[in-house]
């Protein structure tokens, strides 16, 4: 009895592991194969799909280079007046700062004794002049000389120019501003006693007045005298002038040259002595006008901008920047007909296969700058 039911126990078991092995047969045979496409997507080293970015096409145009020049503000002129007497100052013409005319008085000095030798003066002359005709009359009679003649002369022409002297000086009692402009500084006040030679005043003109730079020896050809400019002040006001002098040898310490752009400013609103910042209009060339956020760098450092050729690959293009404005930057370096990589450049390399699409942010699709941003016609390209 026992020995049957330990058969009975044996071949239990074995009916059950082969009942398992059959089922598990059945769910590896009963199973589909996996797609073809997703056998070669799992499968190692498999190429991935290319990558989408967007472009827009730009076209190369003509733009008219600007240099930009650090500057600053000068007077047209500026003399000091100097007495050219001694004398007390008795009157003053006009106030520091003050705009004055040509002629225009600023200081009287004391006329001293001048108005008593200039009656003395004029009383000699005429002393003087009788008695040369009295000479020259006794001559058609014979009855003076030659030599007594050419002293008559002599007498009458020093006695005139005595008078003329102490007219000068009378002159020189009067400081007179030499042209129009403005009293920058007065350096007597009333009852000063000045001797000649002593600074007497500070006369200035600023109209026109001098935005001044240095440019270097690499753009001086691109300028000449009689083109235009303008220049950005410290104080965020924009002025417009023209070249009127560039300076024919470099300076020794800097090998730069001296540019001097005159602006009109015939009331005075522009001050000398003021930074500034000077646009020369120089060359005209061709170039891409695009935003700076475009701008990208290779593994050398070069800076350049990416963009896809005709078969859709990657092309990095090394560029030079020749213009700057606040709508973006003008380039060249890249061909007449390019397409620009707008969003996704910082995720593809050179030569990447990927895939165009046109961006959506351009205007029409194309990416195109709208007509008020091309440059030119809203403000012009700086170097």
């Amino acid at each position: 009895m026992k020995r049957v039911t330990t058969i009975s126990s044996v071949a239990i078991a074995v009916g059950v592991a082969a009942a398992f092995v059959v089922w598990m047969a059945s769910g590896y045979i009963g199973r589909d194969p996996a797609p073809a496409s997703e056998r070669t997507t799992n499968a190692p080293g498999a190429p991935s799909a290319p990558i989408a970015v967007s472009v827009r096409p730009s076209s190369a145009r003509t733009i008219t280079r600007e240099i930009v020049v650090s500057a600053n503000t000068e007077p047209n002129r500026v003399v000091e007046l100097r007495a050219e007497m001694d004398g007390r100052v008795v009157e003053l013409g006009a106030e520091r700062g003050s705009r004055i005319g040509q002629s225009q008085l600023i200081v009287s000095l004391d006329m001293r004794d001048l108005e008593a030798r200039i009656a003395e003066a004029e009383a000699l002359i005429a002393q003087r002049e009788l008695q040369y005709e009295a000479a020259l009359d006794l001559e058609e009679r014979q009855l003076v000389s030659d030599v007594q003649i050419a002293e008559a002369r002599a007498n009458l022409v020093a006695a005139r120019a005595a008078l003329e002297q102490n007219l000068v000086d009378l002159r020189h009692t009067r400081i007179r501003a030499p042209f129009d402009g403005v009293l920058d500084e007065r350096e007597v006040e009333l009852g000063d006693y000045v001797r000649s030679g002593d600074i007497v005043a500070r006369v200035v003109d600023t109209d026109p007045l001098l935005i001044v730079g240095e440019v270097n020896e690499r753009n001086v050809a691109s300028i000449s005298v009689g083109n235009a400019g303008t220049a950005r002040l410290v104080s965020a006001q924009t002025v417009e002038g023209t070249i009127r002098y560039l300076a024919p040898v470099a300076a020794a310490s800097t090998r730069t040259f001296r540019v001097e752009l005159a602006v009109p400013n015939p009331a005075g609103e522009f001050r000398a002595g003021m930074t500034a910042e000077m646009y020369l209009a120089a060359d005209e060339i061709t170039a891409h006008f695009l935003t700076a956020a475009l701008l990208t760098l290779d593994d050398a450092g070069n800076i350049g901008v990416k963009a896809v050729d005709d078969f859709d690959q990657v092309r990095f293009h090394p560029v030079e920047i020749v213009s700057s404005t606040t709508d973006g930057v003008g380039v060249t370096g890249l061909p007449d007909e390019v397409s620009l990589i707008t969003i996704g450049q910082g995720f593809v390399t050179d030569g990447q296969l990927v895939a165009p699409v046109p961006d959506p942010t351009a205007q029409g699709g194309r990416g195109e700058l709208s007509e008020s941003k091309q440059p030119g016609n809203e403000l012009p390209a700086r170097l």
